[in-house]
């Protein structure tokens, strides 16, 4: 969450840029228009990248796991292998 932030920050400068683009424009005569706008553009944006950072974050964990079960799956393995491999030269000797 420490980039909540800086996405807080271009969101409002997002939706600053679009105000004044209207404004400029003279799309809107009234401000009341421009800072209604301006504040829904804010909002969606803050939300949509709030739930990014959110969905990323979730990412990151599950590989995280994933990465983990993996190694321990190695190490199951490599220790059956070796089992294996102990078993067979135990047999081999004894035949002799």
């Amino acid at each position: 969450m420490k980039n909540l932030g800086w996405q807080m920050f271009f969101a409002l400068l997002i939706a600053d840029v679009i105000a004044l683009v209207m404004l400029i424009l003279n799309h809107v005569k009234q401000l009341k228009i421009v800072l209604i706008v301006g504040a829904i553009v804010f909002v969606v944006l803050a939300a949509v990248l709030f739930f990014s950072q959110n969905a990323r974050e979730r990412i990151k964990k599950r590989e995280a796991k994933a990465v983990a079960k993996i190694a321990d799956l190695q190490d199951q393995v490599d220790e059956a292998l070796s089992k294996k491999n102990n078993k067979v030269e135990d047999n081999g000797s004894s035949v002799h």
